[in-house]
């Protein structure tokens, strides 16, 4: 389809391809320990699923709630013959975070995949701590995360990345009642860029995951009739393909799991020449 948005490439993508998928023998993970932080359904289920499909030897499955935990390691077993961990730990909680740490030891690829819209409201008229949760989940989440699994890390074949939901560049005049969602991310993004910087042997990148039918999605208020909506097997397989070698020029910065990866590799150096895809006011002379 044509792009709805702002588009670096010419091909829209709203489901998986021959060139992500976990299939491909280039996007292999044998052997290597991965660990999806918000593993319970939605976008994070579909990623352990996806790197179940790519090999991975040990999958481990962090979130809230154990049955649906449960749930993501059961159908990882239908496709995979290693045994899943599972770990409920809530990404705002350190000492869970250091207690599933503890037990995965060295890991080769992080995923947050969690993430948490509050109920949209005028900025002014917001409960302060139902708007502070996107805080909470989006940023102090990922400090910890940060925190917790950088240590750990399997350097330097490590590649720790992030679902961000990023719309920002639409203006807010468009995403009346966001206002927590959308500069929450904003920070996320700015944090993995510092991640990136002070981590110079570890693969960091964050990853738009499109428009995908999640609860998180229901609770922006969107719904899927008038949307250019995208399977959620789309930004699963695009984050497979985010941690192989091929998408090594990603370092630091964000691209959408809508862009075609040929295409994208084309613009190489525009990603690493430049602050393409970088977050912060852009335009100053």
């Amino acid at each position: 389809m044509q792009p709805p948005f702002p588009c670096p490439v010419e091909t829209w993508r709203n489901d998986t391809y021959e060139a992500i998928s976990p299939s491909r023998p280039e996007l292999s993970v044998a052997g290597k320990t991965v660990v999806i932080i918000g593993a319970g359904g939605g976008i994070g289920q579909e990623t352990a699923l996806a790197f179940a499909a790519a090999g991975a030897s040990t999958i481990a499955l962090l979130g809230r709630t154990e049955t649906t935990l449960e749930e993501t390691a059961s159908k990882i077993k239908a496709v995979n013959k290693c045994l899943p961990a599972v770990h409920v730990a809530d990404v705002t909680n350190e000492a869970d975070l250091n207690k599933a740490a503890a037990i995965i030891g060295k890991w080769h690829i992080l995923v947050i995949s969690c993430g948490w819209c509050p109920t949209p409201s005028p900025l002014v008229a917001s409960g302060v701590g139902d708007w502070w949760a996107g805080y909470e989940v989006n940023v102090k989440g990922t400090l910890l995360a940060a925190k917790t699994f950088l240590p750990t890390a399997d350097r330097p074949n490590a590649a720790f990345l992030s679902v961000i939901s990023d719309i920002s560049f639409m203006p807010a005049a468009h995403l009346l009642g966001l206002s927590s969602y959308i500069t929450a991310n904003l920070a996320k993004g700015k944090i993995f860029e510092f991640l990136a910087a002070e981590n110079p042997d570890v693969f960091v990148a964050t990853m738009h995951p499109g428009m995908v039918d999640t609860d998180n999605f229901r609770r922006s208020g969107a719904t899927p009739e008038n949307l250019p909506m995208d399977t959620a097997q789309l930004p699963a397989h695009f984050l497979v393909w985010l941690a192989s070698p091929e998408a090594a020029f990603l370092r630091g910065r964000c691209a959408s799991a809508n862009w075609d990866v040929e295409e994208l590799k084309a613009l190489r150096a525009k990603y690493t020449d430049s602050l393409f895809m970088s977050f912060g006011s852009k335009g100053l002379p």
